[in-house]
């Protein structure tokens, strides 16, 4: 087969998207407080409900609702309807994804469940889910080589790094280990403890 691993993601992806859906579709929502049915308390929740925090909580219930129905009901659809759904779907993912309300790995299931609803060829589907693979790992890659870069410049990272080394070697060089601990466990105690040293403020 062509695309082994692609195929390996598709199947992956396309189970762990429902269930993604199905845990966020079964929240409870809230039960309404029957003592506080007073006018203040009326007031004090409709003042709530016009925050801009209840607004987005919302907006990101209809996402869901929208998200869990058009996965249902994709294949019914027009293809006209389902291209235009699925757009808006991924307009909306865009949105939350950079406003990280939704984590890479939330963000590929979904964008690949979409694929899966509006390709209807396999080798298409194969196609465009490695490529949303392989642009999240590009992604991926790029922060971690200026997460690198960074640390690299940081000059108290530079002295841990230097300490590391030189605990490393008495460690390993010590013929008894203190407190009953294992060389791995007092090893990683020291570290951390010139971890906490090196980024003191």
């Amino acid at each position: 087969m062509k695309y082994p691993l692609a195929w390996a993601l598709v199947l992956a992806t396309a189970a762990g998207g429902a269930l993604w859906w199905q845990s966020h579709a079964t929240r409870s929502p809230p039960s309404p407080a029957a003592a506080d049915a007073t006018p203040s308390a009326s007031l004090a929740v409709a003042g709530l409900q016009a925050t801009p925090q209840a607004k987005e909580h919302r907006e990101r219930e209809r996402f869901e609702a929208d998200a869990k129905d058009f996965l249902a009901r994709a294949s019914s659809l027009r293809p006209v309807e389902r291209s235009e759904r699925a757009e808006a779907l991924s307009r909306q993912i865009d949105h939350y994804e950079s406003r990280g309300g939704l984590s890479a790995g939330e963000a590929v299931l979904l964008r690949t469940a979409l694929v899966k609803a509006t390709v209807e060829d396999p080798a298409r589907q194969v196609e465009e889910v490695a490529a949303i693979a392989d642009r999240y790992r590009t992604h991926a890659d790029q922060r971690m080589a200026a997460f690198a870069a960074q640390q690299r410049s940081d000059p108290r990272f530079q002295a841990y790094k230097t300490r590391e080394a030189q605990v490393v070697s008495e460690v390993m060089a010590m013929t008894s280990i203190p407190a009953g601990l294992t060389r791995d466990q007092y090893l990683r105690q020291r570290l951390q403890e010139e971890r906490e040293r090196a980024y003191a403020p």
